[in-house]
């Protein structure tokens, strides 16, 4: 996940609103354009000053504005270290967690260890780094070949299309389906098999294509995909994931 400076900025203001205690908020990504919002909560914890725990009524809220991807807190002490707690409750809840040090005034990053997937730190640049490349390499490594079609690769290395990528190119996840022909549409979109091939419609845009967002299903409930603005990662295919779910296609060599 890319934290940019605006949102470090965001975090860092609101703990240096009260040096004698640990804040605590929520990064969630907006369920319309990927966009990260930071929301600063209360610390509900007895003792403010060594932990925090997050107000459950400002966790719902964050919940109900979009799906909550870090939970950030901060240090009053020199110490820069992510507690065993810290570690476990991120490994729980699946979220990434980001500490800031105060006294230091140093940002640390904390990811929760995913599902066999190792995630790329590679920026998002439509034709370099994007969703239907993150989805060729991972398949292509699992010996399942997917092919990308002359209307992506004329994008190459163009970072100024990120993020309307689909109103120059509107074809380029159903042109990629149409040249693997070993790939065919799954009639049960709930029936998912290792592997599969998700395509989604994300953003509401009247420019936006049928396809806007390629992923790949790797089990357990979980996709892996490479978001506008972030870096590639894997995430549950939960309530937001499967309302933009539009088609599954699956390699027919699986069958």
């Amino acid at each position: 996940m890319i934290i940019s400076e605006e949102i470090k900025s965001k975090i860092r203001s609101h703990a240096l609103q009260n040096k004698e205690e640990e804040c605590c908020g929520l990064i969630y990504e907006t369920a319309n354009d990927f966009n990260l919002q930071v929301m600063p909560c209360r610390n509900s914890a007895e003792n403010k000053k060594t932990f925090f725990s997050v107000n459950p009524e400002d966790y719902l809220k964050a919940s109900l504005r979009g799906k909550i991807k870090v939970i950030y807190h901060s240090h009053i002490t020199d110490n820069e270290d992510f507690s065993l707690s810290d570690k476990e409750n991120s490994q729980k809840h699946k979220l990434d967690y980001i500490l800031y040090n105060v006294n230091k005034d140093s940002f640390h990053f904390y990811k929760y260890k995913t599902n066999g997937v190792s995630e790329i730190s590679k920026e998002f640049i439509w034709g370099v780094a994007d969703c239907l490349i993150l989805v060729k390499e991972y398949l292509n490594k699992k010996n399942i070949p997917l092919a990308l079609p002359k209307s992506h690769q004329k994008a190459r290395h163009n970072k100024s299309w990120n993020s309307r990528w689909f109103e120059k190119f509107p074809n380029a996840i159903i042109d990629t389906i149409s040249v693997n022909n070993k790939f065919k549409k799954v009639i049960d979109k709930k029936d998912l098999k290792e592997n599969d091939v998700l395509c989604f419609s994300v953003f509401k845009s009247k420019f936006a294509p049928k396809y806007d967002h390629f992923g790949v299903y790797i089990g357990s409930g979980q996709i892996y995909h490479h978001p506008i603005n972030r870096y590639p990662s894997v995430e549950d295919l939960g309530k937001f994931y499967k309302a933009k779910l539009v088609d599954v296609y699956r390699y027919l060599e699986n069958e």
